[in-house]
């Protein structure tokens, strides 16, 4: 077993369904209606709290304290915008898959829609076709009651 290397199973090599799960959420009412609506844009990890906080205070603290002169006072901008700029790449990221799992679905819908009614068209015509045997049925019918 060891260095084995596990085999994708069917299920994933035809949909992935983690990517959907991780950006979208799939939301039913009572009447039965489902969709996915997007999640939540993620924090940058930099700018949670528990992360941005300690080195704020950190950088406060040697500022009066003294440590850090007023000329390096506006490294607390710094420290923010810092972050920020870094944060920016990975919002970027979490839009482009939310634009791309949306124009999915939209293609999806718009398929899905094509092909019901493709299907109804043709159920149509059978029911058409049915209709006019059914009419000659009972029309030769009538013709062999009154014989």
């Amino acid at each position: 077993m060891i260095g084995k290397k596990k085999q994708q199973t069917q299920y994933n090599a035809v949909d992935d369904s983690r990517s959907v799960v991780n950006d979208f959420i799939l939301r039913s009412t009572k009447n039965g209606f489902e969709s996915y609506r997007t999640v939540e844009y993620r924090l940058y990890h930099k700018l949670q709290e528990e992360e941005m906080l300690p080195l704020l205070d950190e950088h406060l603290a040697k500022l009066f304290a003294g440590e850090v002169d007023d000329g390096n006072g506006d490294m607390l901008d710094s420290i923010i915008f810092g972050a920020a700029r870094e944060a920016l790449p990975d919002l970027g990221h979490q839009h482009y898959d939310h634009i791309d799992m949306l124009r999915r679905l939209i293609i999806r819908r718009t398929a899905d829609r094509d092909d019901i009614r493709r299907i109804r068209d043709e159920r149509q015509k059978e029911r058409d076709a049915m209709q006019i045997d059914y009419n000659n049925i009972c029309h030769a019918l009538a013709k062999c009651e009154e014989v």
